[in-house]
């Protein structure tokens, strides 16, 4: 990555970002937006991001299915989004001012309801006819005895515990004084006949608008695009708004791929700009762009779901994590019966989407070749479904692996050593690339020493976890674990000189020694693999067992039989099934943890990075919002 220093004149501050998008390379740095036209498209796509989640919430996936919206007719995409987008807000502040009213007369009518048919209007009939005006006071039963003498009132009809009085009021004559107590009830606008009609108009009008809202989720596919060109022009107004400028010049900076510096040059000697390039100094951190072939890219997809990206100077893993996240899902799982699941599900839904003229998905590739590792997996342990091995059909009892299937009672014990060997080949992947990268520095040799510790601390949790026995502490562990310990300590903080880095690592020896001892921790920490997928196994046979003692037994009715035949099959369903979904989750904790945590951690990467963005135009743009500026011709 290459950083670049680009100058143009101040007329041309409107079009260089256009031009930076249509060469697609440049990733800009972020700068703040600023001014009425920046502000506007702000607006206008919180407005349009509004309606769009808004009719996603009404979206009917069969309906949208037999209804596709139709495209290319009529007015443009871009003006049909900005006319649904009118349309739909203007149904939306319909619909919330007629919620805001709906509470109201709830409101009202839930104060009123015991007062019955009254209403100011009815009110002031009554006063204008009689020259009397009435005000209703309402208190606790017990505090008849403190009504005054004097007061003319009308006792009215109460509620149980409760006193109503209608107080007659001469024209000019002022409200004689109550006890506090007695709270003066204010009749509402309009009778409660009235709003209950009027609150019915309103949630049939409710209903009409949902329809409405509903019959324009078929066209809500051009809010896409129109969000994703909304995007991309604020991106532009960002950068023409923001960009620095003194004299008659403006500027930009960003980042841009060492390959791609020659088409960068020819765009800026295209159009008379200045263009400086410079390596990324050490305090500065560019954007990380990964590239793999086609069958590693697709492990993508997870670092996407995770958020992860790798620090522009760190390691791209996608190739060693692929490989053995692919083994930790399938011993996880554990099962050929799931595997074979997975590969049914991956399959039909590459089949379906070939059907549509859609192409398989990394994320489709990714599941296809997880299940296929699993299905392998169960084959060599002899698990399907939690079936137990002697109930197997011969062919998968010979296809299985004497050392790791369910009839050698040394089954379990085999899996643990080789859980460990796995943490100990990933973990000395990630000592033999730092080799590689600090040599010839001498601070490799404290690489050597972790993987020297990575050995004797294989042989320490062998001994200390699996059999002690069968796997005694050999010399050669110790004397590994004492080099190991030895070189780290020494060339952990080299620097060129002995002294100096002697002290440093003195300074840190607490550390050193706890780092030694977390080497014997990161391997232990392998046996999950085995421990999560037993879990499941457990679960699974404690479920067949379940069901085959639901089915056995004496003899029945046929009617019995059936019913217990359904129990069965509807426990096994479900509980497979719950399984499944555990498993899955086990999957994202555990089998990650391993890539991101263990192996990441001895390859020194902290996923500190963030991706390489470039200006770039929408790929489902449908048509350009302002007017069309000249190619660059690069």
């Amino acid at each position: 990555m290459k950083k670049f220093y680009l100058i143009v004149l101040d007329k041309d501050r409107e079009s260089a970002p256009e031009r930076l998008r249509k060469l697609g390379v440049a990733h800009v740095e972020e700068l703040q937006g600023s001014g009425e036209t920046y502000q506007a498209l702000e607006r206008e796509k919180s407005e349009a991001e509004t309606v769009y989640y808004l009719l996603s919430n009404y979206e009917d996936r069969k309906s949208k299915s037999k209804h596709p919206a139709r495209e290319g007719e009529g007015p443009s995409q871009i003006e049909a989004a900005k006319l649904l987008v009118r349309e739909v807000s203007a149904l939306k502040h319909e619909f919330d001012t007629l919620n805001e009213r709906a509470s109201q007369l709830a409101r009202e009518m839930d104060r009123t309801a015991t007062w019955g048919e009254v209403s100011v209007s009815q009110l002031a009939e009554v006063s204008e006819k009689t020259g009397l005006s009435i005000h209703f006071f309402e208190a606790p039963s017990k505090e008849a005895a403190h009504i005054p003498e004097e007061l003319e009132y009308v006792r009215l009809a109460a509620p149980k515990g409760k006193i109503r009085l209608g107080v007659l009021i001469e024209e000019g004559k002022k409200l004689p004084e109550l006890p506090a107590i007695f709270q003066e009830f204010l009749p509402p606008e309009m009778p409660l006949s009235s709003m209950r009609q009027e609150a019915a108009s309103i949630d049939r009008r409710k209903k009409e608008i949902e329809g409405e809202l509903r019959a324009r989720t078929v066209h809500a596919s051009v809010l896409k695009s129109y969000l994703e060109e909304l995007e991309s022009n604020i991106t532009l107004e960002r950068l023409r708004s923001g960009m620095p400028s003194q004299a008659q010049f403006a500027y930009l900076q960003g980042f841009v791929p060492a390959r791609d510096c020659d088409r960068f040059k020819k765009m800026v000697a295209r159009y008379g700009w200045a263009a400086a390039f410079d390596d990324p100094s050490d305090e500065e951190l560019p954007p990380t762009l990964v590239e793999n072939p086609p069958a590693i890219r697709i492990i993508d997809p997870v670092f996407e779901f995770l958020g992860t990206v790798p620090n522009y100077r760190e390691y791209d893993i996608s190739l060693w994590f692929l490989m053995f996240f692919s083994l930790f899902f399938a011993m996880i799982f554990g099962d050929g019966g799931y595997g074979s699941l997975i590969v049914l599900a991956s399959l039909v839904s590459i089949v379906l989407g070939k059907r549509k003229g859609q192409k398989a998905s990394d994320a489709q590739k990714l599941f296809l070749l997880l299940g296929a590792v699993t299905v392998v997996w169960g084959a060599l342990t002899a698990s399907w479904f939690g079936i137990q091995y002697n109930r197997l059909p011969y062919i998968l009892q010979n296809i299985s692996l004497p050392l790791i299937n369910g009839q050698n009672p040394n089954s379990e014990s085999n899996i643990k050593v080789f859980c460990f060997i796995i943490g100990l080949v990933q973990l000395s992947i990630a000592h033999i690339k730092n080799i590689k990268r600090d040599f010839p520095n001498l601070k490799f040799m404290s690489q050597i020493g972790s993987l020297l510790l990575l050995a004797g601390m294989f042989n320490a949790a062998l001994n200390l976890v699996i059999d002690a026995q069968r796997f005694p502490i050999r010399s050669w562990a110790l004397i590994c674990i004492a080099s190991g310990f030895s070189l780290v300590f020494v060339f952990g903080n080299w620097n060129g000189k002995i002294v100096s880095s002697l002290v440093e690592s003195l300074k840190g020896l607490i550390p050193t020694f706890l780092g030694t001892v977390s080497v014997f921790a990161d391997i232990v920490s392998y046996i999950r693999l085995w421990a999560v997928g037993l879990a499941g196994l457990a679960i699974s046979q404690t479920v067949n067992g379940m069901a085959a003692g639901i089915l056995g037994g004496a003899a029945g009715f046929l009617l019995g039989f059936i019913l217990k035949l359904l129990i069965a099959v509807m426990l096994l369903a479900v509980s497979h099934s719950l399984n499944f979904v555990l498993t899955v989750l086990s999957v994202v904790v555990h089998g990650i943890r391993l890539n991101m945590l263990e192996f990441s951690g001895h390859l020194g990467m902290e996923w500190s990075g963030y991706k390489y963005n470039p200006l770039r135009e929408a790929k489902s743009s449908p048509a350009p919002m302002q007017s069309t500026l000249e190619e660059t011709g690069v």
